[in-house]
């Protein structure tokens, strides 16, 4: 078993990104351009501890990777914690540690922490999820950006201008 951690600062508070993170679309999000989970498409309700699914893991959306199962043990609202027990294709374990904790009240710290059993693979394995991890962040950070920002949305802060005429 191998342990791997990545961590973030992010400039909103810690209560928005635990809201994003209870929710697939937040999932898909952060993940896109590198893996795919169909299964999770569509979906709108928030998790909750004690969900266990399966689905095709799509590298880069188009080869399937492995079925992939995925069973949530944890959703903490007191630590804005989740933890997932994860396995398939060369996986035996990927406990999945995912937290975020507040900095001040503008800015939080977000982190993905984990645990990696993948036999005589766990080296290559956790070195690639790192890679994986740190791709992850900064779609964090783009979220943010664009959609979490303390002060509401930054394309809410560009100015509209109306164009003059004389025909209005």
């Amino acid at each position: 078993m191998r342990t791997i951690r990545v961590q973030t600062d992010l400039p909103t508070s810690a209560e928005n990104v635990w809201q994003a993170m209870q929710h697939a679309a937040s999932f898909l999000y952060v993940t896109r351009g590198l893996f795919g989970f169909p299964a999770l498409a569509g979906r709108t309700a928030p998790f909750q501890a004690g969900e266990r699914g399966t689905g095709w893991l799509l590298l880069f959306h188009l080869i399937p990777l492995s079925r992939h199962t995925i069973h949530l043990v944890e959703v903490d609202e007191a630590t804005r914690t989740l933890r997932s027990r994860e396995r398939g294709g060369v996986l035996k374990a990927w406990n999945h540690t995912l937290h975020v904790e507040p900095v001040d009240e503008q800015r939080c710290r977000y982190s993905d922490t984990v645990e990696i059993d993948a036999g005589r693979l766990t080296g290559v394995v956790a070195r690639v999820a790192v890679g994986i991890y740190r791709y992850r962040q900064r779609r964090w950070r783009k979220l943010v950006h664009q959609h979490l920002l303390p002060t509401g949305p930054r394309y809410g802060h560009r100015t509209a201008t109306m164009p003059t005429s004389a025909h209005m």
